[in-house]
């Protein structure tokens, strides 16, 4: 029976496995493995120099597991929503009997109901058991709840899985995303290897369709798809470009107000 651990170094070790499948050139990485423990690669060998995968790309994969095995983080949002949920109320299910109205015959189904906040519910309890007068006391009943779900929230760290995986896929030997990197080394091989990077806008379609991919996109897109989305991506470039020029600006201006005064 797996365990835990056994499944997560399977995520990663598929994930690796496809980054270095996808990467330019492509390679096995299990054959990587395997020349590494034959002594064919050494040991201070950065491989990952040799194979380029875009940022865009390495992110698409990485989080591709993530979801399929479950990794993601969760536990710090689903605890602020049960913060969120008893601090300002919510929503329960409650079924609604079968009955006639003035519009006629309704048969049951499944509806809601709001919910109070905890804060009111605990002194309309207090009002009700001691009667008025236990206003503080309700105070620090909701006060003792919520720092004791606080406490919760910051004692465990069940979301330390995903960035242990992003950890490891970041800083161990996924592929490098500096295309002058890797031709470089191929250049000194003798080889010529030209890296392209992806349209963004496509790793998603492109991997989820697979050999479908350019008959889904004509269909969809027509037969000027490739055109349409290089445009697409050719904005997101100048958009990049004048945020990049927006923030230099903003980092001048507060320099010379700096020196000024």
């Amino acid at each position: 029976m797996l365990d835990r651990k056994e499944i997560l170094e399977r995520a990663y070790h598929e994930c690796m496995v496809e980054m270095y499948a996808k990467s330019q050139p492509s390679v096995d990485f299990n054959q990587l493995l395997a020349d590494a423990k034959a002594g064919k690669i050494g040991k201070d060998e950065k491989v990952y120099e040799r194979y380029y995968l875009s940022h865009a790309e390495f992110d698409h994969i990485r989080k591709k597991y993530i979801d399929a095995y479950n990794i993601k983080a969760t536990w710090k949002s689903d605890i602020e929503l049960l913060e969120q949920y008893l601090t300002e109320g919510g929503n329960r299910d409650k079924y609604i009997e079968a009955h006639t109205d003035e519009y006629g015959y309704h048969p049951g189904y499944r509806g809601y109901e709001t919910v109070k906040p905890i804060g009111e519910q605990i002194q309309d309890i207090l009002k009700t058991e001691l009667g008025d007068g236990h206003f503080e006391v309700g105070n620090k009943i909701l006060e003792a709840v919520m720092n004791t779900i606080k406490d919760c929230k910051e004692y465990y760290r069940f979301d330390r899985e995903e960035s242990d995986f992003n950890y490891s896929v970041g800083l161990g030997p996924s592929p490098c995303s500096n295309k002058d990197t890797v031709k470089e080394y191929w250049k000194e091989q003798g080889i010529d290897v030209n890296p392209v990077e992806p349209n963004p806008h496509l790793i998603w379609s492109k991997d989820y369709y697979g050999d479908e991919f350019e008959e889904v996109m004509e269909y969809e897109y027509g037969e000027n798809w490739k055109e349409h989305f290089d445009k697409k991506w050719e904005e997101d470039k100048r958009q990049k470009e004048r945020e990049k020029a927006e923030w230099q600006r903003k980092y001048d201006e507060m320099l010379k107000a700096n020196n000024n005064g």
